[in-house]
């Protein structure tokens, strides 16, 4: 080969490479990525795709408001209030309700002039109702056009009865025509004012109701006074309460005064300790009498040191005793060597605390009363049943249980 044709070949061997190290250079996709050296980032915003929330639309910011994943540039409700952000008042804050008090268009959410009165929410004493003037007559923060008592300082605005005049400038809290002054529970209504144990407190506002207890003190807060608050009540031996056995006591039943086919039936199954039988109290017919089931230590020795004794009881038909309707026909007595001592009625100092069935069965009542039995020496106690005019009523007697240290 002649010295000519080497240095052409050599020429065009040379040519042939650099034309093909200068496509390989070039070779690449449409943004400029060479798929063998080089990141995918479609929108050139300098955020790699796999790492970019809106890959397809510059964002560098990456501003995602309702931090669901997507960019703010490529989603349609930036909020995530499920309102498209074309339709939404508020579209960077969430308000699903869209209220617009004012009507201009910008959600209340958004806006700090919710009622457009000129004045910001944060200062003006009625956020909601326009008052440009920001008159405030009592001076309570509250301004007058949306105070529920102009005249009068209440910035809570309290309304127990919801009649949209505030408490501080009405007579009758709870809007039951008693007022307040006058009325055992000023803000629950109780036009009838019943008051079972006469403590001065109203039935429907009472945290005991059958239990004289005018401070309501209720030392768990378990909305259940303490002086008929029985948690964890059982009458069973090593319990709290324990009952009086046939071992030690005696019952005895009885009828008093003026009261036909009344009596006391099978008064020993109130020492059986077997809480689902009872002795029956029963009234007939009674003009002025009743009927009385007592309970004596064999041996007349007497009770000790503070002493909660009583019965437990049921109504046939209800299970509770209605102390509303018997109250009035209960007392319990105190005896000593057959004299009475002592005895207590409702709103007098006796208690009635209802109970579980103590072996599973309906609700029980236990009326009983607390005394200190060193000062108020008795050896036997008594429940009776009875009063004026009274007919075809029954109280069920299971158990007596005492509680004493």
């Amino acid at each position: 080969m002649s010295t000519y044709m080497k240095t052409l070949f050599a020429f065009l061997l040379a040519t042939t490479l650099a034309f093909g190290l200068a496509g390989c250079e070039a070779e690449g996709d449409s943004n400029g990525n060479n798929p063998g050296s080089r990141i995918s980032d479609q929108d050139n915003d300098g955020i790699p795709d796999d790492e970019d929330n809106c890959p397809t639309i510059p964002n560098s910011d990456q501003s995602d408001i309702d931090g669901d994943g997507l960019g703010d540039v490529c989603d349609d409700d930036t909020d995530n209030d499920t309102i498209p952000d074309d339709e939404d008042n508020c579209p960077l804050v969430p308000n699903t309700d869209q209220i617009d008090t004012n009507g201009d268009g910008i959600g209340d959410a958004c806006t700090d002039d919710e009622d457009g009165d000129g004045i910001p929410d944060d200062t003006d004493n009625c956020p909601v109702t326009p008052n440009p003037g920001q008159e405030d007559g009592d001076g309570d923060g509250v301004g007058d056009v949306c105070d529920n008592c102009p005249l009068v300082a209440n910035p809570g605005q309290e309304d127990a009865d919801a009649n949209t005049i505030g408490d501080v400038c009405e007579d009758d809290d709870d809007g039951d025509g008693i007022p307040n002054d006058d009325d055992n529970c000023p803000v629950t209504p109780n036009p009838d004012q019943a008051d079972v144990d006469a403590d001065g407190v109203g039935d429907v506002c009472d945290n005991c109701p059958n239990n004289a207890n005018a401070d309501q003190a209720d030392a768990d807060e378990d909305g259940t006074g303490d002086v008929c608050d029985v948690d964890g009540f059982t009458c069973t031996a090593g319990g709290p309460f324990e009952p009086l056995t046939a071992a030690n006591f005696g019952a005895t039943g009885e009828t008093f005064g003026i009261c036909v086919g009344c009596g006391v039936v099978s008064p020993q199954l109130v020492l059986d300790e077997m809480n689902g039988t009872f002795a029956e109290m029963n009234l007939a017919l009674n003009v002025a009498g009743g009927t009385r089931l007592t309970v004596t230590e064999n041996a007349n020795t007497n009770f000790t040191g503070m002493v909660n004794i009583g019965f437990v009881t049921s109504n046939p038909n209800t299970g509770l005793l209605d102390l509303g309707v018997l109250g009035d026909f209960l007392t319990l007595r105190l005896y000593d060597d057959g004299v009475e001592v002592d005895s207590f009625t409702v709103g007098g100092g006796l208690l009635a605390l209802d109970v579980a069935g103590l072996l599973g069965g309906p609700e029980q009542t236990f009326v009983g009363v607390e005394v200190d039995a060193d000062a108020t020496a008795f050896d036997a106690v008594a429940l009776e049943f009875g009063g004026l005019i009274s007919a075809d009523s029954e109280v069920r007697v299971h158990d007596t249980c005492v509680q004493q240290p």
